[in-house]
């Protein structure tokens, strides 16, 4: 029920970000011409729907910022949580990693590029783990 819960609160988050988005005057004329799943799709490929509301992310985003800014540019939320938690594991800054994840570095190449000390790969499996409970909740 609860990943119900949250997929919905997903979807309603998505049409509210396209809305705040919007299109102007000339592109809403040629997009209400279009079925209403085909002028979802476009939007949802190239913005990530924000967090639900009930996840942990919010207590990950660095002070100042809201997790619609934190997860801007991330090709998931998935990807956002991971490196959201990944900053916060690895005491690294977490404009800086977002910088490089949605500059096209994988998370890895980001963390080894940031803090060459640590295992990359062992602190992606770990952020991965975190953000993949996050995201869908706990199971059981």
């Amino acid at each position: 029920m609860k990943y119900l819960t949250s997929v919905l609160a997903a979807a309603a988050a998505v049409g509210i970000t396209s809305l705040a988005w919007g299109a102007g005057p000339e592109d809403q004329t040629v997009q209400s011409a279009q079925p209403q799943a085909a002028q979802s799709m476009p939007q949802q490929a190239e913005q990530p729907a924000p967090p639900p509301a009930d996840t942990h992310l919010s207590a990950l985003v660095p002070a100042g910022m809201s997790t619609d800014e934190a997860c801007t540019g991330f090709k998931s939320v998935k990807d956002c949580a991971a490196s959201l938690h990944a900053s916060q594991n690895l005491n690294i800054p977490f404009v800086d990693l977002k910088a490089k994840v949605t500059g096209g570095q994988r998370l890895g190449a980001a963390i080894h590029a940031l803090k060459p000390d640590v295992n990359a790969r062992a602190e992606v499996k770990r952020a991965e783990g975190q953000a993949a409970g996050d995201v869908h909740g706990p199971r059981g």
